[in-house]
């Protein structure tokens, strides 16, 4: 190997290095704002006497008056609204932590898990039983997290239309998405590919 290709090789380990530990560091410091953000939401839900809840969903579908007589706008309507709610009742404020401590905890297991995959690759050995066991947790809280999570809300928003008394917001609905299921059986894939890769790395090891 000459010396141009040898500098070029470190030049291109060296940059592998720092990208990987600029993205561990990022996803840590991803991961700690995260936490300090539950504990703000939490304290608010709990401690608060007005709670705003976004997109709280409508029992009819309505069209925003400032859409009325422009020929442009085909057809326009809002399904769900932000309500600020004074003295919202304990249930709701039960229901509406857990869901942001459940979806919390996906998003710090996901830093968690980049930080510490990144780390590995640095080291040279990404098959680790760690690994593969950090990213089965991420599936099952994604799973739960698109299950769970509407549940809770769906709890909530009955709760405060119990509590308001009005027609306009159904008496309980459950908007579930997809999204967060899918993306957990997909880890789990990935999660099942590391566990076979750990095993071609032991079988590699134990050749040498």
């Amino acid at each position: 190997m000459t010396t141009a290709e040898e500098r070029g090789r470190r030049a291109g380990s060296l940059a592998q290095k720092v990208i990987l530990g600029f993205i561990a560091g990022g996803a840590a410091a991803i991961a700690v704002v995260e936490v300090v953000l539950l504990i703000t939401r939490i304290a608010s839900l709990l401690g608060d006497e007005a709670v705003t809840m976004a997109g709280v969903p409508l029992a009819e579908p309505m069209t925003p008056a400032f859409t009325e007589g422009l020929e442009a706008v085909a057809s326009a309507n809002y399904d769900s609204v932000t309500l600020t709610v004074v003295g919202l009742a304990t249930a709701a404020r039960v229901s509406l932590v857990a869901a942001a401590i459940i979806a919390s905890l996906l998003s710090i297991a996901v830093c968690a898990v980049v930080a510490w995959l990144a780390l590995r690759v640095f080291l040279g050995q990404p098959f680790v039983t760690s690994a593969s066991w950090g990213i089965g947790v991420v599936a099952i809280l994604a799973i739960v997290v698109g299950f769970v999570n509407p549940a809770l809300l769906g709890v909530a928003h009955a709760e405060v239309a119990a509590q308001l008394g009005t027609d306009a917001l159904p008496p309980f609905l459950v908007q579930f998405d997809p999204a967060p299921i899918a993306w957990g059986l997909a880890l789990a894939v990935v999660g099942a590919a590391f566990e076979i890769g750990q095993r071609m790395q032991r079988d590699t090891e134990g050749l040498v």
